[in-house]
């Protein structure tokens, strides 16, 4: 009995030191999103040449009291335009350039957000709520556990893993218990998963916060958004990244 207490101990102080040492480092994630984008009358021929989905390379920097989520990539912009008859369409794909700050210790979050050239910081409070549902799985050798939550009308899938105790993820979602390696956003059309997992140490410096903007609330600036879509003919925009579509005859 005696040897076998010993064991336990020194397996349950290994896993410990091991958690404890896994407080900084840099994640890459890859974000696939699904378009689903409709088209009527004569460009509607157009259908079924338009992208069907978009993927981008995204970095979590981390260390136990703050968090940068950014672009892994330059931005890209790209267009594509389509000609048949007496149409002309014209889609426009854009990555913008955009940041999500978390301050751990605060509970507190700046997002900079790009939309049509010009720069928004949106703060909020790290507020999401969570249901563990007891799922789970292993992603790049490390065990998860599955929550899950609502955005609005959207429901999330968030797998985190308690062996990197830090309660960050991608973009906004975070406060789990563990940091979160993927995200399944709308039931599969908006999935960020976990590529590479680096936990040399990070240094602060590197995770300044953004302050390139026009400080707004984010009901603001979805009003911003909505306002300027309308304008310039239709859209269909998701998880910030945006795709203009223009019709012309």
């Amino acid at each position: 009995m005696k040897k076998t207490g010993l064991l336990i101990s020194v397996v349950l102080f290994g896993l410990i030191a091991f958690s404890q040492e896994n407080t900084s480092g840099k994640i890459i994630y890859e974000q696939t999103v699904k378009f689903e984008i409709k088209l009527e009358g004569e460009a509607a021929q157009f259908a079924s040449q338009l992208p069907k989905e978009r993927k981008s390379e995204m970095v979590l920097l981390f260390n136990d009291q703050q968090a940068l989520y950014q672009n892994n990539t330059a931005p890209k912009d790209d267009a594509m335009e389509m000609q048949s008859g007496g149409s002309n369409v014209m889609i426009r794909m854009v990555n913008p350039e955009n940041k999500v700050f978390t301050d751990l210790t605060l509970g507190k979050q700046i997002e900079m957000r790009e939309f049509m050239t010009r720069f928004f910081l949106i703060d909020s409070d790290v507020s999401t709520s969570w249901k563990i549902t007891g799922n789970q799985k292993m992603i790049l050798n490390y065990p998860c556990q599955e929550a899950t939550s609502v955005d609005g009308e959207k429901k999330i899938a968030a797998w985190f893993t308690p062996a990197i105790p830090v309660s960050v993820g991608p973009g906004k979602y975070g406060g789990l218990p563990g940091l979160i390696l993927s995200v399944d956003l709308d039931e599969g059309k908006n999935i960020t998963m976990a590529k590479s997992i680096d936990l040399t140490p990070i240094s602060k410096d590197i995770m300044g916060k953004p302050d390139k903007g026009k400080k707004v609330s984010r009901e603001e600036f979805d009003k911003i958004v909505a306002e300027k879509m309308k304008e310039t003919g239709g859209n269909a925009r998701t998880s910030g990244q945006s795709i203009m579509i223009r019709i012309q005859k």
